[in-house]
């Protein structure tokens, strides 16, 4: 029970004013920050988005997988999240050894490549070990994915030839960027009398394919 003063509102000319006790029952107003939060008005903690990709093993493999992505998104030819049927359907008319990436549905692969092959679209895991990516039954592996792709697409089997870029058109930029790495090569790029801009932007997808 707490009390306080207060002025009497009424009062005589002979006496000054006078002061009455006051009880006050309820709480403590004062000593309650206005701004306090009921838990009800704390949003609640928005979860991850799911991912299929596995944790990294090392920090090797995290950079690995990193510059990939980088590369792959400046390809025009990755898909994402594209399900096997969806991917198989793109393919099903085009060319023999038209390819395209896509991520992999299996928890432990990160991305998986699919191609026209002989007998029809097939899909193949590329697996990513000490040694590199390597296509899944395959001895062969290397240390970058594009590496991997370049190998097949010049092997006299020519398991892949062209990528799948889908049906929307090409920039000249990016017809033009292909084209100068032909020429002069990857490793030639820096060497070549341009602006930073124009050799960022080739840098960012350093392939011919």
């Amino acid at each position: 029970m707490l009390f306080f003063l207060t002025n009497e509102e009424k009062h005589t000319k002979k006496s000054g004013p006078r002061t009455r006790m006051v009880q006050h029952n309820g709480p403590d107003r004062a000593a309650v920050p206005r701004d306090t939060l009921n838990p009800t008005d704390i949003p609640a903690t928005q979860p991850s988005p799911p991912t299929h990709f596995r944790p990294f093993r090392r920090q090797q493999e995290c950079s690995v997988v990193a510059q990939a992505m980088k590369y792959l998104e400046n390809s025009g030819f990755y898909y994402g999240p594209l399900e096997v049927d969806e991917a198989h359907a793109r393919l099903a008319h085009l060319p023999l050894g038209t390819f395209l990436i896509r991520d992999s549905t299996q928890t432990d692969v990160f991305f998986t490549l699919s191609y026209q092959a002989p007998e029809g679209p097939t899909s193949v895991r590329v697996l990513l070990g000490d040694e590199g990516f390597a296509l899944d039954g395959s001895k062969h592996a290397f240390p970058c994915l594009f590496a991997l792709l370049e190998f097949y697409i010049a092997s006299p089997k020519r398991s892949l030839r062209n990528p799948y870029r889908g049906t929307s058109s090409q920039t000249l930029q990016e017809i033009a960027r292909r084209a100068v790495v032909r020429v002069y090569g990857r490793d030639g790029l820096e060497a070549l009398p341009v602006s930073a801009t124009v050799r960022s932007y080739l840098q960012l997808y350093p392939f011919d394919i």
